[in-house]
């Protein structure tokens, strides 16, 4: 294959890579910032919303490691 074309699909991928990151740690980024938005009724309250965001994102990493 060319070397330039190469190059330019790397580029592309890479940038494609770049792309999907950010809108996946810009959809977890609204999440927590809703919990912060959130008037938690105590402490405790807040520790459940953490948890409960910890563990939608351990399912969601689980589905992606199954996936080939």
């Amino acid at each position: 294959m060319d070397k330039a074309f190469l190059e330019q699909m790397k580029k592309k991928v890479a940038g494609e890579l770049a792309q999907k990151e950010s809108e996946v740690i810009d959809f977890w980024k609204q999440e927590l910032e809703k919990i912060l938005q959130k008037k938690s009724e105590s402490l405790s309250a807040l520790q459940q919303d953490l948890k409960n965001l910890c563990s939608r994102m351990e399912n969601r990493l689980s589905v992606i490691r199954k996936i080939p």
